[in-house]
């Protein structure tokens, strides 16, 4: 039972004679297959973290074949070797919600992320929050990370393949989705507002509940002429990963520096929470104080 995923290109996106580019071909290419990759690797392990790739072993699971394109203006279908309808319905899961906030105006208004730091420093002080350490924190589930971090990472891919409509007022992409025989297909049209509105559910940040961190800190880059929003390579000795860690100040970029390149140290941190996930493995964090 094949899976099948349309592309539509329209508007500015085409010439006259029904086509396209081949750099619009190749976004669209890549965002497609990125998506079902990552939808692939949710479904198959039960979750998705940062910078995983799919197997090589798994490319013949994941393969679809590309249809004869069609006038009108161009369209592409792909229709899958073997039944896909886990995967792409992962995939409907995950962008609904960012498209049905998009096509309604929903993106919600946060405070900024400097505001954030500064209520959480200040929760510590009055000792309103005593932090905890960053695996009891995941257990718990913070109640702000309310997705998993998958539904982001699929998104994120359809978001990256919608630059090319972001730029251009007059492209428009359609795409549709059927799982299977047994499935409705699942229609999303994207022009430049809406794909625009798209980007920026997605990249609402939020900081998590403090938590206490340990590890070493491996690197760290002031940059040129900057005075704020530094950032460094933190390695996690619960996991030995390595995440980024990001410093709002000159201040704390100071205190921090004489760690680097030395041994295990604790820190007081906030998980990076974009669009309500959190990557427990290998999520940004930002840096608060040292303990």
């Amino acid at each position: 039972m094949s899976s099948i995923i349309q592309l539509h290109f329209d508007g500015t996106l085409c010439t006259e004679e029904h086509k396209v580019t081949l750099r619009t071909l190749s976004s669209a290419l890549d965002g497609i297959q990125g998506a079902i990759d990552r939808a692939y690797l949710d479904v198959r392990f039960g979750n998705v973290y940062k910078h995983a790739r799919l197997p090589y072993d798994a490319y013949d699971e994941t393969d679809f074949i590309v249809g004869d394109p069609r006038e009108g203006s161009l369209i592409l279908d792909f229709t899958s070797l073997g039944t896909m309808r886990d995967v792409l319905k992962r995939v409907i899961s995950a962008i609904n919600d960012p498209y049905a906030s998009a096509r309604e105006n929903g993106v919600e208004q946060l405070a900024n992320i400097q505001n954030q730091i500064e209520s959480r420093q200040a929760q510590i002080v009055a000792g309103i929050y005593e932090p905890k350490q960053l695996s009891e924190l995941l257990q718990e589930n913070d109640p702000a990370v309310m997705r998993r971090y998958g539904d982001k990472s699929i998104s994120k891919e359809i978001d990256q393949m919608l630059a090319m409509v972001r730029r251009d007022p007059g492209a428009r992409l359609d795409v549709s989705i059927k799982p299977s025989q047994i499935d409705s297909v699942v229609h999303y049209e994207f022009n430049q507002d809406v794909s625009k509105k798209f980007s920026a559910v997605l990249k609402q940040r939020q900081l998590g509940q403090p938590v206490i961190c340990t590890g070493s800190l491996r690197e760290l880059d002031h940059g040129e002429n900057r005075r704020a929003n530094f950032k460094g390579k933190f390695i996690n000795s619960d996991n030995g990963k390595t995440v980024v860690i990001h410093i709002d100040s000159e201040d704390r970029f100071s205190a921090i520096k004489p760690h680097l390149g030395g041994g295990e140290f604790r820190i007081i941190a906030c998980p990076i929470i974009e669009y309500k996930s959190f990557d427990p493995v290998a999520g940004d964090i930002q840096f608060i104080a040292i303990l």
